[in-house]
């Protein structure tokens, strides 16, 4: 007899090793060098993948600062 697979259980099966690989903890830097470094191209990496996305002013939400 074939095991049904339905389209929701497969997608679950689908996350489970993205899920294993994220819950790694990242590589710690071996000094504060490193780890400036390391945040510098964090930014950059940030930065360009935001630059590629355009983004309507009408997205945005009506908000008012209040001091």
């Amino acid at each position: 007899m074939a095991t049904r697979i339905t389209r929701r259980s497969l997608a679950q099966l689908a996350l489970v090793p993205a899920a294993a690989a994220s819950m790694q903890p990242p590589p710690q830097p071996e000094n504060a060098e490193q780890e400036l470094a390391a945040a510098g191209q964090n930014v950059q990496r940030n930065f360009e993948a935001m630059s590629k996305v355009t983004l309507p002013i009408e997205t945005e939400p009506a908000f008012q600062f209040k001091a």
